[in-house]
Order: structure tokens, then sequence, then C-alpha cells
């Protein structure tokens, strides 16, 4: 049963487009109810031309935090009044708290795409690491994965001034590559630990979309992870499975950077037993 909404009830929510997939309203919500917090948590699905209204919005209705996703993770930074180092170093956020009008971000997708892997009992430490896409989520990945992986070949069409800006603040070797080069990346996945798919190729409507031609860019001990998790198996994770290998959608990474953004609105642990049951993870 939901918490009785009354004119104390704070808002929380998630701004996005698409987001009427988000598992992110179930997740907040359930915690909100289990803790006792009154507080809901909603999807707001806004168009790009109306960004900047809703930002004006959030700082003057009395939405207490909000999450970010596709397509506005580096998009809304120009809006924000202070950044943490976090999100300072990716470039990219993904949790805005709203302190009395003054508009706060952080990222949390990294650290729960590490949960995601530790989960999977994945050893990171000085692999070598190739993920498609530059965007918020990639930036941020990349950044936790800067503490222990060795190589880390980003396959993008652009943000090479991200690229050399990170590494110059890690102790990893950081390289840049186009999308495009299939044979590039076809030789580059031969003695990669690990692919991390980060783009909207494959998600709803579009599940036919995948980065990968064929099973043959896998190699046979290679894990492969992709961060959509609607649909839960993607074209990609069918090509993993078929051949056998060991692969994660985003649902793990989506469970912990959310308990990552509550804990930074609230101060609280965010339950995670009870919120894997209501995602029917458990």
């Amino acid at each position: 049963m939901m918490n009785k909404i009354t004119g104390y009830t704070g808002l929380y929510g998630i701004v996005a487009n698409p987001i009427k997939h988000s598992f992110s309203p179930m997740m907040h919500n359930t915690a909100f109810q289990y803790l006792g917090i009154d507080d809901v948590y909603l999807a707001f699905e806004v168009e790009e031309n109306h960004f900047a209204n809703f930002i004006t919005s959030a700082r003057i209705l009395p939405i207490k935090g909000f999450n970010v996703s596709m397509p506005y993770k580096v998009k809304i930074l120009s809006y924000l009044d202070e950044l943490t180092p976090e999100a300072k170093l990716c470039q990219a956020v993904n949790t805005v708290k709203n302190d009395h009008g003054k508009l706060i971000g952080h990222i949390s997708d990294g650290i729960g795409f590490i949960k995601a892997c530790e989960e999977k009992h994945w050893n990171l430490h000085q692999q070598k690491i190739v993920v498609l896409g530059a965007g918020g989520a990639a930036r941020a990945i990349v950044a936790a994965l800067t503490k222990q992986a060795k190589d880390i070949i980003v396959y993008n069409r652009s943000h090479k001034d991200w690229v050399e800006q990170m590494n110059q603040q890690c102790h990893c070797s950081i390289t840049l590559k186009s999308l495009q080069d299939m044979q590039s990346l076809k030789n580059d996945l031969k003695d990669a630990y690990l692919l991390i798919q980060t783009t909207n190729v494959g998600m709803e409507p579009h599940t036919d979309g995948c980065l990968i031609p064929d099973e043959s860019y896998l190699n046979k001990s290679l894990k492969v992870a992709d961060i959509i998790y609607n649909p839960q198996e993607t074209k990609l994770l069918t090509l993993a499975k078929e051949k056998g290998l060991e692969y994660m959608n985003g649902e793990g990474m989506i469970l912990y950077q959310g308990a990552v953004s509550f804990e930074f609105w609230t101060g609280q642990k965010m339950p995670i037993s009870e919120v894997k049951k209501s995602l029917k993870m458990e």
C-alpha cells in the first residue's frame, strides 16, 4: 500500500526522455514506504525544448531532488549551482539535490556499476575493458573503473576532450577510438576482459539494435555488460548467452546507483533487500 499523500509529502523524481520504462519510481517509493518517509517519487518525461523550464520549475516547486537520465546527464551541467567532486571528474550528473533552490549535482552510476560487478564476482583489477559510448553513464563508469582497470578503450564518435581530461587525472590508460572502426573494435575485444555497452542502442522500442555485428567479436572468456534493463535481454546479451559467456543487464547498476542517490538525498541507507523484492530481483 502506498503512503498517504498529504500537504506535507515531499516530492522526488526522475527526468529523462523516454522514462516510462523506469524502475526508479518503484524502487524509491518502496524505500520511502518501508522506512516511513513521507515522500513520493515520480517520473517526469520532458522534451528537450522544455528542459530549461523543468529546471526552473524544480527550483521553485517543492522538488527535494531528482535523478537525471538519457539524454540529459551532460546537458544538465550548465544549469546546476554546484557539483560534487565525482560529478566534476565525470562532467556528468545523474542525481540532483535541491537545497532551498540551490541545485547540487552528483553522479552515482559508476559506483552502481562497480557494485553490480562485485555481485557477479567479476574481478576488474588490472584488466583491459572496452566501453561502447561516452555519455553520462559511460563517463561515470569509466571514472570508477580507473581505480581498478589497467586499460580502458572507449568507442564513441566524439568527446576527445573528456578522455584527455580523464587521462590527466587517472593512473590507467584511457584511449578513445571511433565506433565506426569495426576492425579495431574486433581486435580490442580479442583479449578484453569486459565489454560494457552504455548507449541506448537495443533499448525499447528499438530492440533489434546492436553495436556488435555478430558473436565472432566476442572472445570465449569475455564478460559482457549492457546497462540497458528494458528489455532485460538485449540483442547483445543474447549473443553473449548463445556463446556461453557471463553477462549482465543494467538492473544491478540501476539498483545500486539508486541506493547512492537515496542516501545523498535522505541521509539514510536504502533497504536493498526490500527494494529487490519489489523489483522481483530476488
